[in-house]
């Protein structure tokens, strides 16, 4: 298990920069996932933490030692690069030996350990294939046990399931928990897909105009976005602009346009105060029956129905204003007969609503 450190990590490519003063602690035995969009700078940071592309300035430390100035082969590190990069003229069992036999490891060994290894990862029949052989499931396993073979410190993984079709991509994952697990290897992450981040991730940061904006497991992150950049990002469905017209003690009450909103809160928020109101969709309960008075219920009117994966995504019109969207599922859909323009009553769970000063 190995504790992985970067303090004001900066990288640029001419007047460019693409890492700005990062600082990042990734805990042993965890699978820590780096979520950004193209372009974001995080393959640059896998390359960094390996040593393959310098960073301009800061320290990487690995279980307390400090191995910015080290060769890639000095700091032992794993890395299976987004296009798996196996040797096209080696097999199956040349291209996982690499590793070892680069750290003139003995013959007897080398073959005892990829056997091993092959049949952990269900290779075997495939020794003395070459890669224009394989599926893209089968590289990526040749890959994998390249990088785990030489026992490293960490693993780095960019995008290690994008190229993959569907069936394919879920048993990667699968295996990848599952290696986790066995090996207690701690695994560094690289995707731009907010669903793997989310069946993936221990925990998880997103990478922003070169600094990590945000970091936590998947609840906190999902749940508490703490910028306005990290809920639209996430894709935060309900992102609403209020302002506080009463508090007293740790409860507030939060007008959204036409939208009253009564909920508790541990932020100091004075009266005046202008909030970002996230709400996700679970938070939000519709009902074709009438509505009881209370707290955080309001009526509408379906506005549209669309399909998101497996569910339908339900935005009701609250005020003239104001849209609130929901997701129900298509059972639930044709159980209450939901149509466009019907009316329809909402309520608001406020342990799911999640509030952000505006500067």
């Amino acid at each position: 298990m190995h504790k992985l450190q970067l303090t004001g990590i900066s990288k640029s490519f001419g007047s460019q920069a693409v890492l700005k003063n990062l600082s990042l602690e990734i805990f042993p035995n965890e699978l820590f996932i780096i979520l950004g969009s193209s372009g974001c700078g995080k393959t640059t940071l896998l390359l960094g933490i390996i040593g393959l592309q310098p960073f301009d300035s800061g320290r990487v430390i690995i279980d307390g030692t400090d191995v910015t100035y080290l060769s890639p082969g000095e700091r032992n590190i794993g890395y299976v690069p987004q296009n798996y990069a196996l040797f096209p003229n080696y097999t199956v069992f040349e291209n996982i030996a690499f590793g070892l036999r680069l750290r003139n490891i003995p013959k007897d060994i080398v073959q005892t350990k990829v056997k091993q290894i092959i049949d952990n990862f269900s290779l075997q029949g495939l020794e003395y294939h070459f890669p224009s052989q394989l599926s893209g499931g089968q590289m990526q396993r040749v890959a994998l046990a390249r990088a785990l073979i030489i026992e490293p410190s960490l693993l780095l993984l960019d995008e290690p399931v994008s190229a993959l079709d569907i069936e394919t991509r879920q048993k990667i994952k699968a295996e990848l928990k599952e290696i986790q697990r066995k090996l207690h290897v701690t695994m560094v992450y690289i995707t731009h897909d907010q669903q793997e981040t989310l069946e993936m991730a221990d925990r998880f940061g997103i990478l922003n105009e070169g600094k990590i904006e945000q970091y936590g497991s998947p609840d906190e992150v999902f749940y508490k976005p703490e910028t306005l950049f990290v809920a639209r990002f996430l894709n935060t469905e309900n992102v609403l602009e209020g302002k506080v017209i009463h508090r007293f003690g740790n409860k507030v009450t939060i007008q959204i346009n036409d939208i009253i909103l009564k909920m508790s809160t541990p932020l100091e928020l004075p009266e005046g105060k202008r909030v970002t109101v996230c709400i996700r969709p679970g938070a939000i309960h519709l009902s074709t029956h009438p509505a009881h008075p209370g707290k955080n219920v309001f009526t509408g009117t379906i506005e549209s129905i669309h399909p998101i994966g497996r569910d339908l995504e339900v935005k009701v019109l609250v005020t003239p204003q104001e849209t609130l969207k929901t997701r129900i599922s298509r059972t639930a859909v044709k159980k209450l007969k939901l149509t466009h323009g019907m009316p329809v009553n909402l309520s608001i769970d406020e342990a799911y609503v999640h509030l952000i000063p505006v500067p």
